[in-house]
């Protein structure tokens, strides 16, 4: 018997029976995954540890407020890797102004309940077809005909290296020329997005 999480619309956190021992074979979903084919990516095993609603809702608005910051930090610092995944020179300049081009997302690797926090380290540009679509639809598996409100107590993530997905293991994690775009220095120094980034952890504002 095995064993997986319950959170009530109390926000209590209750443990439930869960009887599918395949939900957390990893060995299943290793193969899973190299079956579908996530290149660039590591498919890493979560622990659910799931918030309250109230917890939930005030992580998806911190979420809306961190992710421009994070497109104008990628922008500046990630120009390489930018290009490398099919992006324009004008998509990169509307980054700077923190809005986001269609099909691309910025995804939350580890979700909100299982460990998952707002900051810059858990957060990744990505194409939303295939790629954020696929992760989606790999964990969404973990969870077919499990009750409303239950989640697998473990669950197998596809996590793209790196701050912006490239199709690859092959990335940069640079601005231009294997150094910063030096357009950096442009309003945004790399102390103040050092700053940035620390009161984003803490959920500052």
């Amino acid at each position: 018997m095995k064993e997986g999480i319950l959170f009530s619309p109390a926000n209590s956190k209750t443990v439930m029976t869960v009887t599918n021992d395949m939900r957390e074979s990893l060995d299943f979903w290793e193969a899973k995954f190299q079956s579908m084919n996530f290149p660039g990516m590591d498919l890493v095993e979560a622990t659910a540890y799931p918030i309250t609603l109230l917890e939930k809702v005030n992580q998806k608005k911190q979420y809306n407020r961190v992710k421009k910051d994070f497109l104008k930090y990628i922008s500046y610092h990630f120009v390489n890797d930018l290009r490398n995944a099919g992006l324009n020179e004008e998509s990169i300049y509307y980054f700077k102004k923190g809005i986001i081009p269609e099909n691309f997302n910025v995804h939350i690797k580890i979700p909100f309940d299982y460990t998952g926090k707002v900051d810059f380290s858990n957060m990744v540009l990505i194409q939303n077809r295939p790629y954020h679509d696929d992760i989606h639809r790999f964990m969404d598996m973990q969870m077919e005909q499990m009750p409303v409100g239950v989640l697998p107590y473990k669950l197998y993530i596809p996590v793209p290296t790196g701050s912006v997905y490239i199709s690859s293991s092959n990335f940069t994690g640079s601005g231009g020329k294997g150094k910063h775009d030096r357009s950096v220095f442009a309003g945004y120094s790399e102390s103040a997005f050092q700053k940035l980034a620390q009161k984003t952890m803490r959920g500052a504002r």
